[in-house]
């Protein structure tokens, strides 16, 4: 889930080495997290830089995958160790298995062991968790229902199977890293851009106290605006109807053309960290486990809430996803004594024919919350639609503008058009986000400019880092494993 933070400060490009904190000097929550940045990423880049894309060392070589000879068609084991891919160290603390992985939860009626020929392969992130999630976090000397502190980063990792069939021939093993990268290409990469920016608007408050006409930024508060992509897709060309799929060019492998769904984002002006620990879900009423800290962190008749687990959190990083995200409901009623609340419809349901989203609230131990957001979707929607090339409204003078990728050969415009002239449609992936820091003081957003105005940046979260695991060939053959194995360059003594 999403932190309660002020900004994030770091940027790799101004090759920062460390913070200095001066006396008498506010301490700030960006300050902090930035040193902690600038470190991960000094020691995760020497990392790469020394282990390549990925390696496991040869006195804990993790994540091997093998058949399991009592149930070779239904279920792989993995071993235990450890694995660095792009610099991030990966651990698996004890043998599992593929359908018993901790943070993977699979399903084997939607994703089965291949019959066929497959990749293995490891995708792993980091996912931000608060005391919702870990009650450990919280220092109970502040009290058992007192204010958390700190957050933390967690490393998730999962293995997923990819089946090679007719409309993907199968590459072999001596290919099948090679044919991995490519199709990883083909799928998000480059992913498409958001510029933001608070427009001037002219109308004089009637509040002597409010923020002054000549404010862009019109909010009475400080905000960190998280721009999210709710449901995978292609971006919207302006004028063109949402209810259409979008067909754009296939890059990588198996090139070609292909039309996938528009992309629909949501926004929270809390970087949504408003949310609440849910005890139970009775269709559609929810209990809750407590109320906000205030009513600006809390919620109230007529907010947006999704309903939200570890499982559904974790399936959203999914390439190809076999259930669709947790739909964004309207809360109806409250009520405030019996810490509950009922929602416009079951959130376990679905939409009217269509298919039904993850059972979240009937496990206490996948920590299911209620996340708050604060757009307001058009009629019967839950969500907006990704338009590329418009400034898109969302409060107080705060807009956003979704861009496609750049095409990487050719200068200026004529570098984001194919071939034939055509506008790319782009990709924005679930769960991709932006985070806009707005300001009362300038009245504007804190936002890199380029020479024609607010610049088009590639999502600020989330970082997936990949490594191809296992070749598995058909039937009962042993795995062949892709990951090179590296011995300590220090041995130790005796």
């Amino acid at each position: 889930m999403s932190v309660d933070i002020s900004r994030v400060s770091f940027d790799p490009s101004k090759h920062y080495s460390r913070i200095v904190h001066q006396q008498g000097r506010v301490t700030l929550d960006a300050d902090a997290n930035e040193q902690t940045a600038v470190l991960l990423h000094y020691l995760r880049t020497v990392v790469a830089d020394v282990l390549g894309p990925a390696a496991v060392p040869r006195g804990a070589p993790g994540f091997s995958v093998a058949r399991i000879p009592q149930d070779p068609d239904r279920d792989l084991a993995l071993g235990a160790g450890r694995l660095y891919v792009d610099g991030l160290l990966v651990e698996n603390d004890a043998p599992t298995t593929y359908l018993t992985q901790p943070d993977g939860h699979v399903d084997p009626e939607t994703a089965p062991v291949p019959a066929g020929p497959a990749l293995a392969y490891l995708r792993a992130w980091e996912r931000e968790v608060t005391v919702i999630q870990d009650p450990a976090i919280r220092e109970i000397a502040l009290g058992g229902t007192g204010p958390d502190t700190a957050a933390r980063a967690k490393v998730v990792w999962q293995v997923v199977l990819h089946g090679f069939g007719e409309e993907e021939p199968d590459p072999g093993a001596a290919e099948a890293s090679a044919w991995f990268r490519s199709w990883l290409d083909g799928l998000y990469r480059p992913a498409g851009r958001l510029a933001a920016r608070a427009r001037y608007e002219p109308t004089a408050p009637s509040d002597p106290c409010a923020v002054a006409p000549g404010a862009r930024f019109r909010g009475p508060e400080n905000q960190l605006y998280r721009v999210q992509v709710h449901t995978s897709g292609a971006g919207l060309l302006p004028g063109a109807d949402p209810a259409r799929p979008v067909v754009r060019a296939r890059r990588g492998r198996g090139a070609g053309r292909a039309a996938e769904p528009v992309a629909t984002f949501v926004w929270s002006r809390e970087n949504a960290s408003v949310a609440l620990p849910v005890a139970s879900v009775a269709g559609p009423v929810v209990t809750v486990e407590g109320w906000g800290r205030d009513h600006r962190l809390g919620l109230d008749v007529g907010d947006l809430v999704e309903l939200v687990d570890d499982a559904a959190a974790v399936h959203a990083a999914d390439e190809a996803p076999a259930v669709p995200p947790q739909r964004v409901h309207r809360i109806v009623a409250l009520d405030v004594p019996g810490r509950t609340l009922t929602l416009d419809a079951d959130p376990n349901a679905g939409p009217p024919g269509g298919q039904s989203p993850l059972q979240v609230g009937g496990d206490p131990e996948l920590h299911p919350y209620l996340r708050r957001w604060d757009h307001r979707p058009p009629r019967g929607e839950d969500a907006l639609p990704v338009v590329l090339d418009t400034w898109i409204p969302l409060e107080d003078g705060v807009e956003v503008r979704f861009e496609a990728p750049r095409r990487p050969t050719g200068t200026g415009r004529d570098a984001e058009r194919g071939p034939d002239g055509e506008r790319p449609a782009g990709r924005f992936r679930r769960g991709d986000h932006w985070l806009v820091p707005a300001r009362t003081i300038p009245g504007d957003v804190l936002w890199p400019q380029a020479e024609d105005g607010p610049a088009a940046v590639g999502p600020h979260g989330v970082v997936y880092r990949y490594a191809p695991l296992a070749y598995l060939p058909a039937g009962e053959g042993d795995p062949v494993p892709l990951v090179p194995a590296f011995s300590p360059l220090f041995p130790p003594a005796g």
